[in-house]
C-alpha cells in the first residue's frame, strides 16, 4: 500500500459544500476509516481518491504522485462497500 495524501478538498454540489477544505495524510500500510452522518462527505471523499468523481479543488496524491487528472483504472486503488 502507498501512502495517500489529500490537501485542501473540496466538494461543493450546486450552492452545497459537501467537503470542504479537507486534508488527510495516511501513512504507507495504515488503516484509516471515515465515520461519520449520512450525507457528511464519507463516500464523497472515497470516490475522490478511487477517481470516480472529479477533483476540481484540492489535491489527492497516491505515493508521491498526484492522481487529480489520473483514470481509476490507473491508480491502483479499489472501493468496496
Amino acid at each position: 500500500m502507498a501512502k495517500v495524501r489529500l490537501g485542501h478538498v473540496w466538494k461543493r454540489f450546486g450552492k452545497v459544500v459537501a467537503v470542504k477544505d479537507f486534508n488527510l495524510e495516511t501513512e504507507d500500510g495504515e488503516l484509516v476509516v471515515f465515520v461519520g452522518p449520512s450525507g457528511c462527505g464519507k463516500t464523497t471523499t472515497l470516490g475522490r481518491i478511487a477517481g470516480r468523481e472529479e477533483v476540481a479543488e484540492g489535491r489527492i496524491y497516491i505515493g508521491d504522485r498526484l492522481v487529480n487528472d489520473v483514470p481509476p483504472k490507473d491508480r491502483d486503488i479499489a472501493m468496496v462497500f
